[in-house]
């Protein structure tokens, strides 16, 4: 039934848990499991780096999403280990979330989308719909929406 899957991750409870039902189903498939982030682009103003300067700040606020993606995949990654799956990816995007998401999945051929039904914006879900629902609006195969 399930090919590829791809897990969309931010680190929120809903998205370990999305992390553990799309393990489930790459193992019970036999399917190849991704896991994906998004992440916007930092721009760093010129009142940041003055800002940096002052303070004797270095490197970029990159440096700690980088870290954070870094944690989010390496968690996700372990549930998937624990279930026994052994070739899983992880990828990092950056973009706008839901946009990134489907264009991904659909750039690899998956034929699911696993994700979270609230990550870390809820304020901007609240405001302007979840990424979750835009997916399942863009995404032309199947969307498991995790709660």
């Amino acid at each position: 039934m399930f090919k590829k899957i791809i897990c969309a991750v931010d680190g929120s409870d809903h998205a370990l848990k999305a992390a553990e039902v799309a393990s489930d189903l790459a193992f019970k498939y036999g399917a190849d499991l991704t896991f994906l982030t998004t992440s916007k682009e930092v721009k760093v103003t010129d009142e940041v780096k003055r800002f940096m300067q002052v303070e004797h700040l270095t490197g970029s606020p990159q440096y700690v999403i980088d870290e954070m993606t870094d944690r989010v995949l390496t968690e996700a990654k372990e549930k998937a280990k624990a279930l026994g799956l052994k070739n899983v990816k992880a990828e990092v995007k950056t973009g706008h979330p839901a946009r990134t998401i489907v264009a991904y999945a659909e750039r690899v051929g998956a034929d699911a989308i696993v994700m979270g039904s609230r990550g870390m914006g809820d304020i901007e879900g609240i405001l302007l719909g979840s990424v979750s629902h835009k997916v399942s609006i863009l995404a032309k195969f199947t969307c498991v929406t995790v709660k």
